[in-house]
């Protein structure tokens, strides 16, 4: 079982989260033994790993320093990820 986490929603439903998943992903009761939630930066394509600020956590680029995107946890909801020939399509929904 995953540790418990402080409030934050969950990765993949935007319920309240209740534990960290194996890539330390805030999930809910439901989801927590779901796969990991892997999303692409919508500015450079690389891949976004969760972090921690002083605000609570968010998605953040691998690509940092050099890309500084960032998402919150409930924007990121909205956002599909497509792979085609190994191009990795992100597609933000309104």
């Amino acid at each position: 079982m995953g540790k418990q986490t402080k409030q934050t929603i969950c990765v993949h439903c935007g319920r309240t989260a209740t534990r960290m998943n194996k890539k330390k992903q805030p999930v809910c009761t439901k989801h927590k033994d779901r796969k990991s939630k892997d999303i692409g930066c919508p500015e450079c394509g690389f891949s976004m790993t969760i972090k921690e600020g002083r605000y609570g956590y968010f998605w953040g680029c691998t690509g940092y320093p050099g890309c500084d995107k960032t998402l919150s946890i409930k924007k990121s909801l909205k956002i599909k990820k497509y792979r085609d020939e190994d191009v990795d399509v992100v597609i933000e929904e309104e």
